[in-house]
């Protein structure tokens, strides 16, 4: 009988050494890892109060589709308003005078009161006492927008609702 014998090798560089990583090649690479995650967190700081804008502009946008949707479904009139002194935004039943068409003191709040991120500011509404209302018909009281911007100005993002259809977006 023939007997096959393998035979091991080594892969060998150079003299007498095999393959594989060095410690001082293995800490090579993590310094190089270590500054390049170094030289990205500053951007990833900077994009934080992007994003807290851009979620609080969604949350409002929520609210004023949300507000529409309630008052197609139940016939009454809903709405959305931004107190620029308490830094907050409700969600309302317009119940008291619904023929002036904006939040009055003892509305029925039906969800909130929301509080502004600190980094994030009201910058501009277009709408009357900054209340958007919403009719049984599903149009709005009036056409406007909400804009709002993180502290350092960089970034700014707008809800704005169209009266005839009451559709709103987010720009």
């Amino acid at each position: 009988m023939f007997e096959i014998k393998a035979k091991k090798r080594l892969c060998k560089i150079g003299g007498n050494r095999t393959a594989g990583f060095t410690m001082l090649e293995m800490m090579i690479i993590v310094v190089i890892i270590g500054i390049v995650a170094a030289m990205a967190v500053p951007s990833f700081y900077n994009a934080i109060p992007r994003l807290k804008a851009r979620a609080e502009a969604r949350n409002i946008l929520n609210f004023v589709r949300l507000a529409r949707s309630k008052a197609v479904s139940t016939g009454a009139q809903y709405g959305v308003y931004i107190d620029t002194n308490n830094r907050q935004y409700v969600l309302f039943k317009d119940t008291i005078n619904p023929t002036q068409m904006m939040y009055n003191t003892g509305d029925s709040v039906v969800v909130g009161p929301e509080t502004l991120d600190s980094d994030v500011v009201l910058t501009s509404s277009t709408f009357t006492n900054n209340s958007v209302i919403f009719l049984p018909t599903g149009g709005a009281s009036q056409s406007g927008s909400f804009t709002l911007d993180n502290t350092d100005g960089g970034s700014s993002y707008t809800v704005s609702v169209l009266s005839s259809t009451g559709k709103s977006k987010l720009q």
